[in-house]
C-alpha cells in the first residue's frame, strides 16, 4: 500500500493505483483486450467538464446552448477534508456563499454563480481505503463513480448502484439520490451509504453514520448542497466481475403506449431474478402532426458463461459503441440520423450484456450534445401510482409539443427503486423513475413556458404523493419545491431533533 501526499495530508493512506491529484486516474481494466476508445466514451462530446469556460455553466446549456455563462470570481480547489474546512471557514469570514460543484451536471440553478464563489470537488478524488472485510469503501465526495468502480473491479469487487457515465462523482451523485437499473435490488445510491463526513456552512467538521448523529447523516443525503460540503463518503459494495458477466436480456417489445404501460407495469412490480432492469417508450413526431411510438422493456437475468453469449455481447455493444464513439464527430444531419438510429439500437436491445454495458449503456450510445438539444424532467413516485403517474406525464408532454412545438421527439425511460430513504410519510419502498428525456425544437421553449411546464409536472407528482429529481428543472415557487423534495422530510425532523435537544437542555439548566 502506497501513501501519497494527498493521503497524509488527509491522515488516511490511498489504495495503490488510486491517483494523488497530480496523477492521472487509474485505467481502466482491459476488458477483453477491447481498445480504450470503447471504454471511455464521453456521452456529451461537445460539453466539456474539465475546463475553465465549463465552470460558467450547469447541464442547462445542453437543453439551451445559447445560454450565456456565469462565470464564478473565485475557486476553491480543495484536495483534503481539511483544505475543506479552510475552505468554508474562509469564505464565511469574508460574507461569501459557496456553490459546492462536482462536474456540473445539474440544471437546476445549483452548482453556478456569476461573480461568486465556487468550491469545486475536481481534486477531492481519492479512494481512501477498501475494506473487504466489511464490504465498503471510504471515498472522498469528487471521485468520479465510474473510476471507483474500474479500481474496485481489479479486487472482483463494484458499487451496487453507479452513475451511468463517467463523470458523476460520488459527492454529486450522493447529494441527489442516485439511481440505475440495480435500483429496484439496491435502491438509490443514497442507501448504500454507510458514513460520511461533511463540513457545516460554520466550518465545522460533522461525522455521522446511520447509527451516530442519524439525523445529519439523512439530511445531507440528497440535500443538494444546502447543509454543508460532503467531504468523505463510506459506501457498501459487492462481489460482482462486471467488465466479464454477461446477462441474458429477457426483453418484450410494444407498439401502443397502452400496452406498455401494463407490460412495464407488470416487469417492475415482479423483476423475478432479474438482477437489472429498464424500459423505454419512444414517441417520435410525424409531418401530418401526429406521431408514432415503440417502447421495449428489458431485464437482465443470470445465464451461462459461455463463449456465445460473450461473443453476441462483443460484437453487438462494439456496433452500438461504434455509433456512440461517431456521434458529434459527423456534419450535423449525419449525427442527427445517427442519433435516431442510436435510439433504435436503445429499443432494440442486444441480446447479452456484461454488467458494465447494462450499467453504461444509454449513455455510450446516444450523445446528449448531438442532432436536438435535450433536456431531462425526472419523477419518483410510489410504484402503486406507476400507470396513472405514466398516462398523466406523458400526455403533459405530448400537450405541449403539439400546443407550443417545443419537443420533438420524446423518451420515457422507467425503471424500479427499493428505497428506505424515500419510504417517508406512510409511503412505502417501492418507487419508479420515469425519466423524461425531450428533444427540444428550435426556440420553442422559453423560460416562462418552462416554468408553466415543471409546475404542472411537480402538481401531478405532488397528487401522486411523489417526489421529483432536484436536479432536474423544478418550478421555482418554494412551497411546491419543498413538497416533491424527497430530503425535505429528513430536514425538518433533525430541526425538530435539534429544537427538542435545545429545550431540553434548557429545562435541565
Amino acid at each position: 500500500m502506497t501513501t501519497t501526499r494527498a493521503g497524509v495530508r488527509a491522515g488516511l493512506p490511498r489504495q495503490r493505483g488510486v491517483p494523488s491529484p497530480a496523477e492521472d486516474p487509474p485505467p481502466i481494466p482491459d476488458s477483453g483486450g477491447a481498445p480504450a476508445w470503447k471504454k471511455r466514451i464521453n456521452s456529451h462530446e461537445l460539453f466539456v467538464h474539465d475546463s475553465i469556460d465549463s465552470l460558467g455553466f450547469d447541464w442547462e446549456r445542453v437543453a439551451n446552448p445559447g445560454i450565456a455563462p456565469r462565470f464564478p470570481r473565485k475557486i476553491y480547489l480543495p484536495q483534503t477534508t481539511e483544505d475543506v474546512v479552510a475552505a468554508v471557514r474562509e469564505a464565511k469570514s469574508l460574507g461569501e456563499q459557496l456553490r459546492v460543484r462536482s462536474k456540473g451536471h445539474s440544471s437546476n440553478d445549483l452548482v453556478v454563480t456569476d461573480g461568486g464563489s465556487v468550491l469545486l470537488t475536481e481534486k477531492l478524488n481519492g479512494i481512501l481505503e477498501v475494506d473487504r472485510a466489511g464490504m465498503t469503501a471510504t471515498i472522498q465526495a469528487g471521485a468520479v463513480s465510474a473510476q471507483i468502480d474500474d479500481h474496485l473491479s481489479e479486487m472482483g469487487l463494484g458499487l451496487p448502484v453507479i452513475g451511468d457515465h463517467n463523470h458523476i462523482t460520488a459527492g454529486g451523485f450522493a447529494s441527489v439520490g442516485g439511481i440505475s437499473p440495480a435500483s429496484h435490488r439496491f435502491g438509490l445510491f443514497v442507501d448504500t451509504i454507510e458514513r460520511l463526513q461533511y463540513v457545516t456552512w460554520d466550518g465545522e467538521l460533522v461525522t455521522c453514520s446511520r447509527e451516530e448523529n442519524a439525523a445529519d447523516f439523512h439530511k445531507v443525503l440528497c440535500g443538494l448542497g444546502r447543509h454543508g460540503v460532503m467531504a468523505t463518503i463510506t459506501v457498501r459494495l459487492i462481489d460482482i466481475d462486471k467488465y466479464t458477466t454477461v446477462l441474458k436480456n429477457h426483453q418484450t417489445h410494444y407498439w401502443d403506449v397502452a400496452t406498455f404501460i401494463d407490460g412495464a407495469a407488470q416487469a417492475i412490480r415482479n423483476p423475478g431474478e432479474a438482477l437489472y432492469e429498464r424500459g423505454v417508450w419512444i414517441d417520435f413526431p410525424r409531418g401530418d402532426g401526429g406521431s408514432f411510438g415503440l417502447g421495449q422493456f428489458s431485464a437482465y437475468h443470470p445465464t451461462e458463461q459461455t463463449t456465445y453469449a460473450r461473443l453476441r455481447d462483443r460484437v453487438a455493444y462494439d456496433a452500438l459503441h461504434g455509433l456512440g464513439y461517431v456521434g458529434g464527430r459527423l456534419p450535423a444531419p449525419l449525427d442527427q440520423a445517427l442519433k435516431y438510429v442510436g435510439m433504435t439500437g436503445v429499443v432494440f436491445s442486444p441480446a447479452y450484456a456484461t454488467v458494465k454495458n447494462v450499467e453504461f449503456f444509454t449513455d455510450k450510445v446516444l450523445d446528449s450534445t448531438v442532432g436536438d438539444p435535450t433536456r431531462m424532467f425526472i419523477v419518483l413516485a410510489p410504484l402503486d401510482r406507476f400507470e396513472e403517474l405514466f398516462r398523466e406525464t406523458y400526455d403533459l408532454m405530448r400537450r405541449y409539443r403539439a400546443e407550443r412545438d417545443c419537443f420533438t421527439f420524446i423518451s420515457v425511460y422507467v425503471k424500479g427503486i427499493t428505497s428506505e430513504y424515500l419510504a417517508t410519510e406512510g409511503r412505502g419502498k417501492q418507487f419508479c423513475e420515469l425519466m423524461f428525456f425531450q428533444g427540444m425544437s428550435a426556440g420553442g421553449m422559453d423560460e416562462q413556458a418552462l416554468e408553466d411546464l415543471v409546475t404542472e409536472l411537480d402538481d401531478i407528482c405532488i397528487a401522486h404523493h411523489g417526489f421529483r429529481y432536484m436536479h432536474t428543472k423544478t418550478s421555482k415557487d418554494p412551497a411546491r419545491r419543498a413538497e416533491v423534495d424527497p430530503n425535505a422530510y429528513w430536514t425538518r425532523m433533525a430541526e425538530q431533533q435539534s429544537a427538542a435537544a435545545a429545550k431540553e437542555e434548557i429545562v435541565g439548566a
